[in-house]
């Protein structure tokens, strides 16, 4: 399949960052915080990391065995497959392209960021779970996962706003969020439109779960352990 220079770019820097932190991420729970770190107690940083993180990686599980069963479900002998995916409503964020660029963003920055893509993904989680409980011969396997997956998102949206609230307390000024319009397509009545637009969505939103989960752990290392997360030769 063919990606455009924005998908990879982004999955260039998730990979950078997967070689980063991803093989010490076991390693860094026992970790010690920086000396200058508040502690909250129950409510510390990396107690609600960890709790993020657990909902990050679920969301991002159920995601990847959704659109697996999508896929063996109902795109069997069917051409959507090989079309080129040259967007997605979340590729208009100003997301960092390499590591370097990441050091540059500030952890709070970067929680916004983070934020924005799981807000981004509200509104169309809820119209996929609408289709899917109206769509002939959807299976419930599909179903099933796709509002579990609504319902992690919106628990996850919550406990980034809590992290987000302790890292800078106060006033927040409303944000812009990437704005999907592909409903049209989705509610579509010829097939063909209508089956690319799933299959576009539950890629989109493949690629999105992993960047987020990923997003999630560097900035907890980076929380424990610093400009060490932003290596490369792990």
């Amino acid at each position: 399949m063919l990606l455009s220079l924005t998908q990879l770019s982004r999955l260039g820097m998730l990979l950078l960052l997967s070689v980063s932190n991803l093989l010490q991420w076991e390693t860094v729970t026992s970790a010690p915080i920086d000396d200058n770190e508040i502690d909250y107690g129950e409510g510390s940083l990396k107690a609600l990391f960890d709790h993020a993180i657990t909902l990050s990686q679920t969301c991002n599980d159920l995601t990847m065995e959704m659109r697996k069963l999508f896929v063996l479900d109902f795109l069997k002998d069917k051409k959507y497959m090989v079309k080129t995916l040259n967007s997605c409503h979340t590729f208009s964020l100003n997301t960092p392209e390499t590591v370097e660029e990441a050091r540059h963003i500030s952890f709070e920055d970067f929680l916004k960021i983070i934020l924005s893509l799981v807000h981004a993904w509200n509104n169309p989680l809820h119209h996929l779970v609408t289709e899917l409980g109206t769509m002939k011969g959807a299976p419930d396997a599909i179903l099933s996962r796709a509002k579990g997956i609504e319902s992690l998102n919106s628990e996850l949206l919550e406990s980034i706003m809590m992290i987000l609230s302790m890292v800078h307390p106060g006033p927040k000024q409303d944000a812009k969020y990437p704005v999907w319009t592909d409903l049209a397509s989705l509610q579509a009545a010829d097939e063909e439109r209508h089956f690319f637009a799933l299959y576009k969505l539950l890629y989109c939103l493949r690629v999105d779960t992993y960047t987020i989960d990923l997003y999630l752990k560097h900035l907890r290392c980076v929380l424990v352990n610093g400009d060490i997360c932003y290596s490369v030769e792990f």
